[in-house]
C-alpha cells in the first residue's frame, strides 16, 4: 500500500511539473501562430491580388485586435462597381482572443496607433503594395514583435520586439 502510495504521488509531482510546463509554452505558441497568421494572410492576399488580376485589401481595426481581408467580388458573385457594395469578407483574425493587441499599424509613413476607423493596406493586380508595418503586444509579457510587408517585392520580415526602419539617406546610394 504504501508504494502504490508513493508511485501515485509521484506521478502527481511529474504531471504538476508537465501541466506548470505547458501552461508557460501557451503563451508564446499564441504568439508564434499570431505571426504565421499573419504572414499567410499577407502572402495570399497578395498572391490572390496577382492571381485574379485586381485589388485585395487587408483592413485592420486597431481598437478590435483584429483584421481581415476584402476581396474585389460580391457577396452573389461578380466584381463589385463602388466602395458601397458588399463584398466579400475572408481570413478574417481576432488577436485578442489570443492575448494580444494591435500596438500600431504604419502603412507608408503614417502610423495608426489608435484609430476609431479602420485602416488598410491594399494589393494591386501586380502583386505591389506599399509599405506597412503592424506592431503587436502581447500583454501577457510585455513583449512586441514586428512585422513588415516591403513594397513592390512583398517581402516579409519578422523582428522581435518593436522595430522601426531607417529612412534612406543620400550615402546609402
Amino acid at each position: 500500500m504504501i508504494e502504490v502510495t508513493v508511485v501515485a504521488l509521484l506521478l502527481g509531482i511529474i504531471a504538476t511539473a508537465v501541466f506548470m510546463s505547458w501552461k508557460a509554452l501557451l503563451p508564446n505558441q499564441r504568439l508564434n501562430t499570431a505571426v504565421r497568421n499573419l504572414s499567410e494572410t499577407l502572402y495570399g492576399t497578395r498572391s490572390d491580388a496577382i492571381a485574379f488580376n485586381c485589388e485585395f485589401r487587408i483592413y485592420y481595426d486597431i481598437d478590435g485586435d483584429s483584421y481581415a481581408v476584402r476581396s474585389p467580388f460580391l457577396e452573389g458573385g461578380g466584381f463589385a462597381r463602388s466602395e458601397d457594395d458588399e463584398r466579400v469578407w475572408k481570413r478574417r483574425h481576432d488577436l485578442a482572443e489570443k492575448g494580444l493587441q494591435i500596438r500600431e499599424v504604419t502603412i507608408d509613413d503614417v502610423t495608426y496607433t489608435d484609430a476609431d476607423r479602420e485602416v488598410y493596406v491594399r494589393f494591386d493586380a501586380l502583386g505591389a503594395s506599399s509599405y506597412h508595418r503592424v506592431v503587436l503586444y502581447q500583454e501577457q509579457f510585455e513583449r512586441d514583435f514586428t512585422i513588415e510587408a516591403l513594397p513592390l517585392t512583398g517581402e516579409i520580415r519578422f523582428h522581435e520586439g518593436y522595430f522601426e526602419r531607417e529612412l534612406a539617406s543620400e550615402a546609402d546610394f
